[in-house]
């Protein structure tokens, strides 16, 4: 049930992305947590988005022509469509992911306008690391080779060292 869940949830943000594309016919970026398992909508991913989402908002301000935050059985899920160069946007969000304390806990996707994905590889990046063994995320990924409870603890003391130090509040 859940798989179908996630299908129809994928299908309904590929309809939302096509109907944006048609409207605004601008790049736009998908932001979703990195959060294993069926439970990807909870206190620690929304407060994640949600932070990251301020600091999106505040560089890309001047650009942004529409913006969602939607809650899905992916999680929460924040689109933004930007008049601005999707070379130029991806740069930043690969700045995002690779400084940023809580870079390592979402996946910051860039489309251009005709829907093609904005790579790492195609800006002239590496490959985006594993945060747990150092090797590459995709092929992590591929072999569920850290198990969901690894990957959840990671993800939830980021989030605690993120707080503790920006905010001053224990989590």
């Amino acid at each position: 049930m859940i798989n179908s869940l996630e299908n129809n949830d994928k299908k309904n943000t590929c309809s939302f992305i096509n109907k944006l594309i048609r409207r605004y016919n601008m790049p736009y970026i998908l932001m979703k947590v990195n959060y294993p398992g069926t439970n990807k909508s909870n206190e620690i991913t929304n407060s994640i988005i949600e932070n990251l989402d301020d600091i999106m908002s505040d560089i890309f301000s001047p650009f942004i022509v529409f913006k969602s935050l939607r809650i899905t059985e992916e999680g929460p899920v924040v689109t933004f469509v930007l008049d601005k160069d999707p070379m130029e946007i991806k740069k930043t969000t690969v700045e995002i992911e690779d400084k940023h304390i809580l870079g390592d806990c979402v996946n910051i996707d860039v489309y251009d306008k005709d829907m093609n994905k904005i790579t790492r590889q195609l800006m002239g990046y590496p490959p985006r690391k594993c945060f747990i063994c150092d090797g590459t995320a995709k092929n992590c990924m591929k072999k569920n080779a850290h198990g969901n409870d690894r990957i959840i603890q990671y993800v939830v003391g980021k989030y605690r060292e993120y707080m503790e130090n920006f905010h001053g509040k224990k989590v």
